[in-house]
């Protein structure tokens, strides 16, 4: 409101950080890989890494596609708390990018991945989220700008194996920036300013006047959720998991379990690698299970993942320094 201005972030730099990446069983199928097989794993790895890069040149701006009737304090709890909803309509924001000099896109985000058109596209894969996301309702504009001096292999270690995100020891290029931000016309844009159902009296009039001070027609209405039963914010934290449409408790990713044939030919095939190998088979292992923070992870993956240290205490126990 004061500088006018859209904000886009960098899409890798969002919580969530499966944004704009495939789930990794949609890509294996897609590309043909068998997951119990190392060749293939580095194959997938080296397809995610450089998705991982390429997502980077995504700048994105989200927003909430309003249903009347579907307002919910979950939102409003996320994202605006003691603030406001600015509010447009689709062909609005459609005009808004269409000025810019920026390649831009818009379009709702769809969640899971039934949708998904058995290709790899990364533009497919910045409007798609995973399933517990679906509450947020998301239309999502971004605009793209593309590093040109990008090599797309930040994701190769010191031995070239490729891993499922950048490492930091290859740093993007300095000027490749967190965010960027758009002028626009504030008054062809704003059709409306929701104001939260917690804000307190001297935000509401705070927010008055900025409306005002802009010159816009209409003035700051409270949200559709304020009224006598609206619980206060720090009742509504107590007992949201009553009362609140998004899930409360750790997602399960998937529990397929590894048959003990499957194990054991993993087992056989792994044996054999020096102990530098097997120690960079188990940290890309554990990589996998610590992706998935607040969630359960497969179960088969922890199988693979205790295979290798069955493999590593038994090198341990003959003698052998395994670090």
């Amino acid at each position: 409101m004061a500088s006018e201005e859209l904000y886009f972030r960098r899409a890798d730099l969002f919580s969530d950080e499966s944004e704009g990446l495939p789930p990794e069983t949609y890509a294996l199928r897609v590309l043909g890989l068998n997951p119990y097989d190392l060749n293939d794993r580095f194959t997938l790895h080296n397809h995610l890494g450089f998705t991982a890069q390429a997502r980077e040149a995504f700048y994105v701006s989200c927003w909430y596609l309003y249903k009347e009737g579907l307002e919910t304090l979950d939102m409003w709890e996320a994202y605006g708390q003691d603030g406001v909803a600015i509010c447009t309509r689709y062909e609005l924001l459609h005009d808004a990018l269409n000025g810019f000099q920026d390649d831009a896109h818009l379009g709702r985000v769809q969640y899971g991945s039934d949708h998904l058109t058995d290709r790899f596209n990364g533009m497919e894969f910045i409007f798609t989220k995973q399933l517990k996301y679906a509450s947020e309702c998301e239309v999502r504009a971004l605009i793209t700008s593309y590093d040109p001096l990008e090599s797309g292999n930040r994701h190769f270690d010191l031995d070239n194996h490729p891993h499922p995100r950048p490492l930091t020891m290859n740093p993007r290029n300095p000027w490749v920036p967190d965010s960027k931000r758009r002028r626009i016309d504030l008054r062809s844009l704003v059709t409306d300013v929701v104001i939260s159902p917690w804000a307190e009296a001297d935000a509401v009039e705070e927010i008055g006047l900025w409306v005002r001070s802009k010159g816009f027609a209409f003035s700051a209405k409270g949200s559709e959720l304020t009224n006598p039963a609206t619980p206060s914010l720090a009742e509504w934290k107590k007992h949201k998991q009553f009362f609140s449409k998004l899930p409360q408790d750790s997602v399960v990713v998937e529990m397929t379990e590894a048959t003990r044939s499957e194990l054991d030919q993993f087992s056989k095939k792994i044996s054999t690698l020096p102990l530098e190998r097997l120690r960079w088979i188990y940290n890309q292992r554990w990589d996998i299970l610590r992706l998935c923070a607040g969630d359960i992870p497969r179960l088969s993956d922890a199988q693979y993942l205790e295979a290798i240290l069955r493999i590593l205490d038994d090198r341990k126990k003959r003698g052998t320094s395994v670090g």
